[in-house]
């Protein structure tokens, strides 16, 4: 106790010094708990409301977009020993109706333990019965959220037994979620959840996937049972995935599942956000390293400063562990003290990254510092203050009595093991700030470069909205009649140039639907993944999104359900089927039926940026192809946004009841595939920026207690005729030897980093020597820079006043 009261004290005597110390930790403890608290919500624990995630992991097949189907999933279940249970889920939007105003919402179709096996508990009313996911369309029921609750029904408690109406189908609402679930396929926030057997209801489709072994739409999480470890849940469904392909060769002969964790599960943030935060997480650290190192410099200047209260203290009996323990004191104190400031700042720091998100996105990006991500940022605090405190106190502890009682007298002068520590520890921030800022200039070259990459496809000028009539009513004999009168008036709106129709658009979150092809007169090797994915589009598809055709034609309203079934496939599809041979003409089967090659299109990036080029094929959506899910985009002459308006006048001349959903660019639209690459080179130039401000104060620091020891000489220098642009390039060149040895170390280093940045890099190659040299040349101005004050301090020395100073 008395340590810590003499420390406080110490403190007191130099708030400067203090300040400056506390907030330079506050900076790096805030930076590292907000990207733990990103990486918690968004990766290792991203279910908010959901107990005990650490035990849960998803089931992901190798086909239909790592999806399972009812009759696997319920075999898998059946590894009791294994596998404590698992829930099936699949999102839907819905057309919902309450008190006669209709608005689009997100849903959730599940199976009936979905609440319970999460744990999850309503905060009125009650969740699924077991039966209720048994009988297809026989349990009109619902669960909604609490956000739906207040603001449709005024948080009115009598609520439960009402009704609602999804898709113009009555439901009986029998639970209220509580505020905290958003569903399980975060950060998207669902409102509604309906049982599996309410599936036609919920999407107007879809009583295949409640029966048929490959229809493979399922999302999944199961629970390990308690004690069995990951390697073994993988060990089971591998065996399971042999047992399932002999008994169940027309459907699982290809079908491999395999076990993932709940981090690594590929339908919510976790795949999408998980490798930028990994890489801000390292970066955190090494910021928090040259914050260490900072007040490390910090520390061992004040323990010189000390000699003499700490020769006294040796003097009175003190022991080497008792100095130890009074030092390491002041420095877990400061090490708190920055700690509580990093936490508070955090607070808002956590709420930022929502900011790099389209606002059209129907996402929910609150953070909260959870208990847990507050008691790992305490943790790395009381390190940070070991860290950064041990050197300082062991130098201390080791003051030579008779030498510190002497030097004492003339002023405390550090020695020649305390100088080369000051040193090393400001060529390890330079090397660290090397380290951050050539990454954050890869990244913001790499986000440029991916602006640039060939979609195979025109976003510009192309406005787009999704439909969903079958929610409206229709059926595939009223809907195609519909939507080809549709196009036509989208067409004719003003400034329009072009218009169509599609399944799917690409480069969005969305996944893609994927169907099996066969090819004729090809023999299939064992093993070969023959499932790719497909659009359904109308004619002008092409020609609307600028997608440029190779050999062929598009589609023509000809191409109807009495005509011959056609597809329409790009370059990679016909480079792997028919090599050097001309592809139109020739035909594959899919779905059940063979298809006719019409024409070849450009290969295109359709999920990713940084894909491969992959075989993708297109269907005519007036072919038998019962899809009411279409969406329709136009091409305009001005600022699509502006569009808008007349779209939705022309989709009401046709029907007042339907309604558009998620209005937006194409140019907005795809850039949801840059949000890692945005988050990535945005957060990384500012912790680049605040790990150069740090990097210079660490060099003004060494340099300016340097030219404070040096005064004697600087004055016998003057004296002897030293002219000040000698005085000043002395100065300079012990800062040059500083900066120097730190970007040549942070030079090697970042030749050994880089290549772990490849995911964020396109175009750009992780060595580039520009912008090696622009951040080289950038630092050595900085350091330059942060060395003038001490260098002109220098040249002001008097000579009298130095020697007398002696």
């Amino acid at each position: 106790m008395n340590d810590l009261r003499f420390a406080i004290r110490q403190f007191a005597k130099t708030p400067g010094v203090t300040a400056t110390i506390i907030l330079s930790l506050g900076l790096g403890i805030a930076a590292i708990a907000t990207v733990l608290c990103w990486t918690r919500r968004l990766v290792t624990q991203p279910l908010p409301g959901v107990a005990d995630q650490d035990r849960i992991v998803a089931f992901v097949s190798n086909q239909g977009g790592g999806c399972a189907s009812l009759p696997d999933l319920r075999d898998i279940a059946d590894t009791r020993d294994v596998f404590a249970g698992f829930i099936a889920t699949m999102p839907t939007p819905v057309s919902l109706t309450v008190d006669r105003h209709t608005e689009w919402t997100d849903a959730q179709i599940v199976s009936a333990n979905y609440f319970q096996f999460l744990g999850v508990h309503p905060i009125l009313g009650r969740v699924f019965r077991p039966e209720e996911d048994r009988q297809p369309g026989g349990n009109p029921v619902a669960v909604i959220s609490e956000r739906l609750w207040r603001r449709r029904f005024a948080a009115d408690p009598g609520v439960i037994g009402r009704s609602l109406e999804l898709n113009r189908r009555q439901f009986t609402i029998v639970g209220v979620a509580p505020g905290d679930f958003d569903g399980t396929l975060s950060p998207a926030i669902y409102d509604v959840w309906v049982p599996l057997s309410m599936i036609w209801e919920a999407r107007n489709q879809g009583h295949n996937f409640l029966t048929q072994r490959d229809a493979r739409g399922w999302h999944n999480l199961g629970r390990l049972q308690p004690g069995v470890s990951l390697g073994q849940a993988q060990g089971a469904i591998r065996t399971l995935n042999a047992r399932l392909a002999a008994a169940y060769p027309n459907t699982n002969r290809e079908i491999r599942y395999q076990v993932v964790p709940l981090s690594r599960c590929p339908w919510g943030a976790q795949v999408l956000m998980g490798p930028v935060l990994r890489l801000l997480l390292a970066v955190t650290v090494g910021v928090l390293l040259i914050v260490a190192a900072n007040v490390a410099n910090l520390l061992l200047a004040r323990a010189v400063r000390r000699e003499k209260e700490i020769a006294v203290r040796i003097a009175a009996g003190a022991t080497r562990a008792q100095l130890l323990r009074l030092l390491l004191t002041e420095s877990l104190l400061l090490a708190l003290a920055g700690g509580a400031v990093g936490i508070l700042v955090s607070v808002w720091l956590v709420d930022t990254i929502p900011l790099l998100f389209e606002a059209s996105m129907n996402l929910r990006l609150s953070f909260t510092l959870d208990p847990t991500t507050v008691g790992l940022a305490t943790l790395v605090a009381i390190a940070t203050g070991l860290l950064f405190g041990l050197a300082p106190a062991v130098h201390a502890s080791r003051t030579d009595l008779a030498e510190a009682l002497k030097a004492g007298a003339r002023g405390s002068s550090p020695g020649r093991i305390h100088r080369r520590l000051r040193t090393w520890l400001v060529v390890s921030e330079v090397a660290l700030a090397l380290v951050l800022l050539v990454g954050a200039g890869l990244c913001v070259a790499g986000l440029r470069q991916a602006r640039r990459v060939d979609l195979g496809l025109n976003p510009d000028g192309v406005l787009m909205a999704g439909l969903q009539i079958g929610m409206n009513g229709y059926t595939p004999d009223t809907g195609l009649p519909f939507y080809r009168a549709l196009r036509e008036r989208a067409a004719a709106i003003p400034g329009a140039r072009d218009a169509a129709l599609a399944s799917w658009f690409p480069l969005g979150l969305a996944g893609c639907k994927g169907s099996g092809v066969i090819v004729e007169g090809r023999p299939r090797p064992p093993g070969e993944e023959l499932t790719y994915e497909y659009a359904i589009v109308s004619p002008h598809y092409f020609s609307t999104l600028q997608i440029p055709f190779v050999a062929g034609r598009d589609f023509t309203d000809a191409d109807d359900a009495a005509a011959t079934s056609v597809a329409i496939v790009n370059e990679a599809f016909a480079r792997r089927f028919w090599p050097g041979t001309n592809p139109l003409g020739r035909s594959f089967r899919t779905g059940g039926k063979p298809r006719t090659v019409v024409g070849v299109v450009k290969t295109g990036k359709y999920n990713r940026l940084d894909e491969a080029p992959d075989c993708f094929f297109y269907l005519p959506y007036l072919q038998g192809v019962p899809d009411l899910d279409l969406g329709i985009c136009v091409r305009t002459e001005g600022d699509p946004a502006g569009s808008a308006p007349a779209l939705r006048a022309a989709v009401q001349a046709l029907d007042p009841n339907v309604e558009l959903r998620q209005t937006m660019t194409l140019r907005t639209y795809t850039q949801a595939v840059l949000i890692p690459q945005r988050v990535a080179s945005s957060l990384l130039t500012l912790i680049g920026g605040v790990a150069l401000i740090l990097a210079a104060m660490g060099v003004y620091a060494v340099i300016a207690s340097a030219v404070t020891e040096r005064t004697r000489e600087f004055g016998v220098r003057v004296a002897l005729g030293a002219t000040r642009t000698g005085v000043i390039a002395l100065v300079l060149r012990q800062a040059l030897g500083l900066v120097g040895g730190g970007l040549l170390a942070g030079t090697v280093v970042t030749l050994a980093l880089t290549r772990l940045l490849h995911a964020f890099l396109f175009g750009v190659s992780p060595f580039d020597p520009t912008i090696f040299g622009t951040v080289a040349l950038l630092l050595l101005l900085t350091g330059l820079l942060a060395c003038y004050l001490p260098a002109r301090r220098a040249t002001q020395i008097s000579p009298i006043e130095a020697l007398r100073a002696e």
